[in-house]
C-alpha cells in the first residue's frame, strides 16, 4: 500500500503520474485471494455435495422470488442515503443517474475483486457534476461507512450470542459500541484529527494523501461533519432500514430451504459473513463467507450441508442476481473501463 492511495487519487483527479505496478505485487494479492477459493474446495470435499444440491433443488422458488424482488427497494434505500452525503457535501446528484450508478458498482463488483465497483460511482460522481475524485470518492467512502458501522454492530451482536451469560453478554455489548464509536468520534474532533495529521506529515507523500488538506481521509472527515442532525439522523435510519430488508431477505432463503434457524441466528450468520468478505483474501467471499456461515450456524444445529447451500444461495441471489440487475445498468449507464482497470492495477499492494 506504500503508493495506493497517492496513486488512486491521481488516477480519479485524471492524472497519470502513477507508479507502475510490480508483477510481484500482483501475484501475491492474487495468491491471497485464492485462498479462499481454496478453502472453497476443501467444504466441497469434506462434505456431502449431493446433499446440498438437493437441498438446493428443493428449494421453495417464491421466498427466493421474493428475496431478488426486493434487491430493487434494498438498493433504492441505499442510494437515498448516498444522495443525502452528497448533498452534504454540495454535490446534487439526480435520483436516477444515482440508482443506476449504484446498481452499475454491483455488476462491477462482481466481475472485479476488492470492491472495485464502489469506484464506479465515484467516476460517475466525478464526471458528471465536475468535482474533483477526492471529494467523489469521499462521498463513496462516508456511504460505505455506515454499511461498515451496520455489519460491526450486528457481527458483534452475533458473536455475544454465543455467550450464554447475560451480565457477560451486557458488558460486552457495552465495550464493543465503545470500541465502535470512540474511533468514530475521535476521528470528527479536530484536536485529536489535528495531532494526526501532524504525525502524518512524517510519512511525507503518503501522509499527504491521506490526511492533508485535500487528502482522502480528510475529505471523507469533511463529509461527515457537513451532515447535519437531520441529514445524519436520516442516513442512520436509511441504513437500518436498508439492512433490515437485506436480512429479511436472507431469512425469506432460509424459509426456502427449510433451515430449521430463527430470523436473529441467520441475520447474525449473514452479518459475520459479510463482515469477513470485507477481507482481500477471496474473490466475491467464496470459501471464506461459507465457512463462517457453517461454523455459526453449527452452534445452532443447522447441519454443514444445509449452512453451505443457504450460504450458496445468498451467493446467488445477491451476487449473481444483483450483478444481472446491476448489467443492466451497465449498459444503460457504463463508466470508462479502461480507467476501472488502471484502478484495480494501483489498488494493490
Amino acid at each position: 500500500m506504500r503508493h495506493g492511495a497517492m496513486q488512486l487519487q491521481n488516477r480519479l483527479a485524471g492524472t497519470d503520474s502513477a507508479v507502475p505496478v510490480q508483477p510481484r505485487s500482483q501475484g501475491w494479492t492474487w495468491a491471497m485471494r485464492l485462498f479462499g477459493l481454496a478453502l472453497l474446495a476443501f467444504l466441497l470435499l469434506r462434505l456431502d455435495l449431493r446433499q446440498v444440491a438437493a437441498l438446493l433443488r428443493q428449494a421453495d422458488p417464491l421466498p427466493v422470488l421474493l428475496a431478488l424482488a426486493l434487491i430493487v427497494p434494498l438498493i433504492w434505500l441505499k442510494t437515498v442515503r448516498w444522495q443525502i452525503i452528497l448533498a452534504a457535501q454540495g454535490i446534487r446528484y439526480g435520483g436516477r443517474s444515482a440508482l443506476l450508478a449504484y446498481f452499475g458498482s454491483l455488476f462491477v463488483g462482481f466481475l472485479t475483486p476488492g470492491r472495485l465497483g464502489e469506484f464506479v460511482k465515484a467516476f460517475h460522481v466525478q464526471r458528471e457534476c465536475g468535482v474533483s475524485g477526492a471529494l467523489a470518492f469521499a462521498g463513496v467512502l462516508a456511504d460505505r461507512l455506515f454499511d461498515l458501522l451496520a455489519l460491526l454492530v450486528t457481527g458483534a451482536l452475533a458473536l455475544l450470542a454465543l455467550s450464554s451469560l447475560a451480565a457477560t453478554d451486557a458488558l460486552g455489548l457495552a465495550a464493543a459500541l465503545v470500541l465502535l464509536v470512540v474511533p468514530f468520534l475521535l476521528f470528527l474532533n479536530p484536536a485529536v484529527y489535528g495531532w494526526v495529521q501532524r504525525r502524518a506529515q512524517r510519512w511525507r507523500r503518503f501522509g499527504e494523501r491521506l490526511f492533508g488538506a485535500q487528502g482522502w481521509l480528510t475529505e471523507v472527515r469533511h463529509s461527515l461533519r457537513r451532515l447535519s442532525p437531520l441529514a445524519l439522523t436520516a442516513s442512520l435510519l436509511l441504513t437500518a432500514l436498508a439492512y433490515g430488508v437485506y436480512y429479511g431477505q436472507c431469512y425469506l432463503l432460509a424459509l426456502a430451504l427449510g433451515l430449521p434457524a430463527s430470523f436473529l441466528t441467520v441475520t447474525y450468520a449473514v452479518a459475520l459473513g459479510s463482515l469477513i468478505t470485507l477481507l482481500p483474501i477471496s474473490i466475491s467471499g467464496l470459501g471464506t463467507r461459507e465457512a463462517v456461515m457453517i461454523a455459526y450456524l453449527g452452534a445452532a444445529g443447522v447441519t454443514s450441508e444445509a449452512a453451505l447451500g443457504f450460504s450458496l444461495l445468498v451467493f446467488f441471489t445477491f451476487y449473481l442476481g444483483g450483478g444481472l440487475i446491476g448489467l443492466v445498468a451497465w449498459l444503460l449507464k457504463p463508466a470508462p473501463w479502461s480507467q476501472l482497470r488502471r484502478t484495480q492495477a494501483m489498488r494493490e499492494p
